[in-house]
């Protein structure tokens, strides 16, 4: 690029221009003097002296050969001086006739050279003076472009900030617009999960309500005297509603564990007790079906663990009730082992079963929910899908993780891995203790009145017989006001308080039993509130059964909690034990 620049200067610039000045100089310095300027090549800059003609070519080499002023005489007795002042130009001069040859007179010689170079270094000063002028012009040129150019920087620095602004606001804005927008479907799906939530315990209560009847007089009809033929139609009615249960509690417990509702407990578990309970418990179904059970529990697994053994129940019985409804004539192996190596809190729970199979391409989809491996699969053996997913789904609450491995026509094998920490003998001892003292009595020790709050009149007369059975007295009150006037009028022991009743709900009804009991001139005004020293115990009885529903019993001041469908043994276990603190006190 320098390169370039110079080529396209030295065509801007006249080369004759520094000779010709020099010439000028010098005449005015010399008067008389007539002077050219002999270039390398050839060229003349200016006009040659006449004395010179014949002796050019003999000036111009012996002066390209010394530093000094070199003269000549040409034929016709004159002089020609020649003189290297800028190699390799050489200025070719003459001077007066009178002045004869300078050479030959030392002091002519000097002045004439000291007159060149005085010339040359004018010549130079002007030119340093000319260029420090132009130096200035460019300076001055260029301070004025980089102000420009800063003040163009400073204008697109402006710019660039304005322009960032206004992209702040508008990314706020947009930022803004899409929190309100997240936030509103956060909402939306709060909503949803919301009427979710209620739409399931609502759905629970309903369906509920109807299955506590059908399962508690069911159950009593089995214990009264029938002949073969009705005994199997009880039979019949029991496995259906118990089958039916077990849906409800697979819908809710699913809903449980998507809205993270869902608690584990902490209970100490006799790993070889809980495998062997299941297969008696499924050993009849097994059978029905030609299917045997067998139980095989590794004995270096420890004697106790930690877990929530409801919970464990569950996956066992949905994992083996799975593989003995698609299996016939075969066998159902539980077994149970640990995880050994670094893992020697892990427990291996696998289920193995000669049933059936399931396609290679349909592994991965048997624990998506209302999945099934194959869809004639349920037109066939029936199910909603959802056992497996809900055994997936508590396997991983309890930081495990289950798998399984099929083939068509050969058979499945289920395997679990859970981490259940081995109980010390220290727990297992205050374990022990606990089961071994003394607790109540199941021999009737005397008889309470029960006041029953409920306003189906099918779970009246079912819960009544249940109480009775008891040996207790029981009234019925269809709601929570018609409760409080029987307390205010009558003497109670016990109240059962269903939930979900007209005019006054159970909770309702609860809460102003409390607030009565804490106001001494209140409480003297109701019969069944007027042991100033304890509190009538209230028991809540009802279709909903959600972990948060038995909360909000507890909450407005509820003794205990029983659910829908009324368990016989549960029922009466807790009737008892309120009536043996009720008879003792």
């Amino acid at each position: 690029m320098d390169d370039l620049f110079a080529a396209v200067f030295d065509e801007l610039v006249d080369s004759h221009e520094e000779p010709l000045a020099l010439i000028e100089a010098m005449s005015s310095m010399l008067p008389g003097v007539c002077m050219a300027s002999v270039r390398e090549d050839g060229e003349v800059i200016g006009a040659l002296p006449a004395e010179t003609t014949g002796i050019l070519d003999s000036l111009l080499a012996r002066a390209r050969e010394t530093s000094q002023i070199v003269s000549a005489e040409n034929s016709k007795g004159g002089w020609g001086y020649a003189f290297c002042l800028e190699p390799p130009d050489i200025m070719v001069f003459s001077l007066p006739a009178y002045a004869g040859d300078i050479c030959a007179d030392p002091i002519l010689l000097q002045l004439c050279t000291n007159t060149f170079e005085l010339a040359l270094v004018r010549q130079e000063k002007s030119e340093a003076l000319l260029e420090s002028g132009q130096l200035h012009r460019q300076i001055g040129v260029l301070k004025k472009q980089h102000a420009k150019l800063i003040d163009d920087n400073h204008g697109q620095y402006l710019l660039l900030q304005e322009k960032e602004k206004e992209y702040a606001k508008e990314l706020e804005h947009e930022i803004a617009l899409q929190t309100k927008e997240v936030r509103a479907k956060n909402q939306q799906l709060e909503d949803a999960s919301r009427l979710k939530s209620e739409f399931l315990a609502n759905m629970s209560h309903e369906l509920r309500t109807p299955m506590n009847a059908i399962i508690g007089f069911s159950g009593l009809l089995a214990e009264t005297e029938l002949n073969e033929a009705q005994d199997d139609f009880v039979q019949t009615i029991n496995k259906a509603a118990d089958s039916l249960l077990v849906l409800i509690n697979d819908i809710l417990d699913l809903a449980k564990v998507e809205s993270g509702k869902l608690e584990l407990a902490s209970d100490t578990i006799n790993l070889e007790d809980l495998a062997h309970s299941v297969g008696d418990m499924l050993a009849a179904q097994a059978a029905s079906r030609g299917n045997s059970i067998t139980v095989n529990v590794d004995s270096c697994l420890p004697l106790q663990v930690s877990g929530d053994e409801v919970r464990l129940r569950q996956v066992l019985i949905n994992l083996v009730g799975n593989a003995l409804k698609f299996t016939e004539n075969g066998f159902v192996d539980i077994g149970l082992k640990g995880g050994g190596g670094a893992g020697k809190d892990l427990v291996v729970f696998e289920v193995r079963d000669t049933g059936i199979g399931i396609p290679v391409h349909r592994l991965d989809a048997i624990f998506e929910k209302f999945t099934q491996a194959d869809g004639s699969t349920t037109r066939k053996y029936g199910g909603t899908g959802l056992g497996l997913s809900i055994c997936y789904q508590l396997v991983d609450l309890m930081a495990g993780k289950i798998t399984v491995e099929s083939a068509e026509g050969v058979g499945s094998v289920f395997r679990c891995i859970i981490p259940l920490p081995q109980v010390s003998a220290e727990a297992r001892q205050v374990k022990q203790q606990a089961i071994t003292d003394p607790g109540s009595t199941d021999e009737y020790v005397g008889s309470i009145a029960v006041l029953l709050v409920e306003d189906n009149l099918v779970n009246q007369k079912l819960a009544s017989l249940l109480i009775k059975r008891q040996g207790c007295e029981v009234d019925v009150a269809g709601d929570g006001l018609e409760a409080l006037e029987r307390l205010q009028n009558e003497k109670f022991d016990l109240v059962l308080m269903d939930i979900q009743m007209p005019n006054m709900d159970g909770l309702e009804a609860t809460r102003k039993i409390r607030e009565i009991e804490g106001l001494a001139g209140e409480r003297e005004r109701y019969v069944s509130l007027q042991v100033e020293e304890t509190r009538i115990p209230i028991i809540g009885l009802t279709a909903s059964a959600r972990a948060e529903d038995e909360q909000r019993c507890y909450e407005a001041g509820m003794d205990g909690f029983l659910s829908k469908p009324i368990n016989k043994d549960k029922f009466a276990a807790t009737l008892n034990s309120y009536r043996d603190k009720a008879v003792c006190s």
